[in-house]
C-alpha cells in the first residue's frame, strides 16, 4: 500500500498539486514495479496520471471507470475543474481504456470530446449467496430502500408520489436505510405529507443486516435523479427482490417489465404512476419478477463472472502497452 496524500492547505487547489505530487513519487519510486493502473472514478487520480503521462514521468497504461452518469457525476466534475478543455483532451490521449458500468456515461464522455479510449461495458458485481425461498407477499407492500440520505438519490420525490397513492388507498410501509445530510428535511416532509406510521427512518446497518432486511420486503425502490451502477439495487436482486427504478442509464438497462417498474427520473407523477403499476401487480408476479431480478444477478453480475471479465482487460491492456513499447 502505498498512501497518497493531498496538501492540507490550499483548499482545492492546494489538495490536487500535492496529490500530484504524491502520485509523481509513487510513478519515479515502482516505474516498473506494475503493468496497469485501474482508476475508479474520472477524479483527481486520472488527471493526476495523464499530467504525469504528459510530460514523461509516468508510462503506466491506464484503465479508467467512471462511477455515476449524469447529474453532479465524473464529467461533471471535469467541467469544474479549471482548464477543463485541455484535461479532456490529456485523458482521451493518455488513457488506453474506459470500463462503462452505466451507458449514459458513454454520451457524457463524448460531449466533452473524450471519445479515443476504447469502451468496454463490464457492470459492478456481487457475491451472491444460496437464492432464499419467497413465498408469501405481506398484506401491505414491504418498500425497502438503502443508501445515502442526499439529494442524488431522490427520495424527496418518492415521498411525493407516495402520498397520493395512500390516498388513493395503497397500503404500504417504506423503511429507508441510511445516512446523510437530508434526514432532518425528509422527517419533515414525511409529517407534511401525512406518512407518518408509513415511512421510518434507520440508522446505517451492517452488510448482513442489509440482507436480513432486505428478505422481509417485498420491493426495493430506487428513486435517484441519476445514478452509475447502483449496488444497493444488486444486493436486492440478489435477495430475489423485484426493482423499482428511474431511467439512470444504470441497472434499468437491465431491469425491464420483466423484473421491476422502470420510470424517467427527477419527475414526481413519473414516480406516481410507477408506484401505482407495482401496488396493482398481483402477488404472484410480484414473486415472478423478483425471481428475474435474481436470475439476472446469477448471469450477469456475479462477482466470478465480473473479476473475470475485468482481469481479461486489465491483462489485454497491459499486453498491447508491451507490445507498442
Amino acid at each position: 500500500t502505498f498512501r497518497l496524500r493531498p496538501w492540507a492547505i490550499g483548499g482545492r487547489v492546494g489538495r490536487s498539486i500535492g496529490y500530484m505530487l504524491s502520485v509523481a513519487m509513487l510513478a519515479l519510486r515502482r516505474r516498473r514495479a506494475y503493468d496497469v493502473v485501474y482508476c475508479r472514478g474520472l477524479g483527481d487520480g486520472v488527471l493526476s496520471l495523464v499530467a504525469l503521462k504528459a510530460v514523461g514521468i509516468c508510462c503506466w497504461p491506464v484503465v479508467v471507470c467512471p462511477i455515476n452518469a449524469r447529474g453532479a457525476g465524473d464529467v461533471e466534475f471535469l467541467r469544474s475543474v479549471p482548464g477543463w478543455h485541455l484535461w479532456s483532451r490529456l485523458v482521451d490521449r493518455h488513457v488506453q481504456a474506459i470500463n462503462l458500468i452505466n451507458a449514459a456515461i458513454k454520451d457524457d464522455l463524448e460531449a466533452i470530446g473524450i471519445r479515443r479510449p476504447p469502451l468496454s461495458r463490464i457492470p459492478n458485481g456481487i457475491l451472491v449467496c444460496p437464492a432464499p425461498m419467497r413465498m408469501v407477499v405481506a398484506v401491505e407492500r414491504r418498500l425497502i430502500w438503502t443508501g445515502r440520505l442526499e439529494r442524488q438519490k431522490g427520495l424527496d420525490l418518492l415521498l411525493a408520489a407516495l402520498e397520493p397513492c395512500l390516498r388513493e388507498g395503497d397500503r404500504f410501509r417504506l423503511d429507508l436505510y441510511g445516512e446523510g445530510k437530508l434526514r432532518t428535511a425528509l422527517t419533515m416532509q414525511v409529517q407534511t405529507l401525512g406518512l407518518n406510521g408509513r415511512v421510518y427512518f434507520h440508522d446505517a446497518v451492517s452488510p448482513a443486516v442489509v440482507r436480513e432486511r432486505l428478505l422481509n420486503s417485498d420491493v426495493f425502490v430506487l428513486p435517484s435523479r441519476y445514478e452509475g451502477m447502483s449496488n444497493s439495487a444488486l444486493e436486492a436482486m440478489e435477495a430475489s427482490l423485484p426493482i423499482l427504478c428511474t431511467h439512470c442509464g444504470g441497472i434499468d438497462t437491465f431491469i425491464g417489465d420483466e423484473a421491476g417498474w422502470v420510470c424517467e427520473p427527477d419527475s414526481v407523477a413519473a414516480l406516481t404512476d410507477a408506484l401505482r403499476r407495482m401496488f396493482r401487480t398481483p402477488d404472484a408476479d410480484l414473486l415472478a419478477r423478483g425471481s428475474m431480478a435474481r436470475r439476472l444477478i446469477e448471469e450477469r453480475f456475479a462477482m466470478e463472472h465480473v473479476a473475470a471479465a475485468n482481469l481479461d482487460l486489465l491483462e489485454q491492456v497491459a499486453m498491447t502497452s508491451r507490445q507498442r513499447d
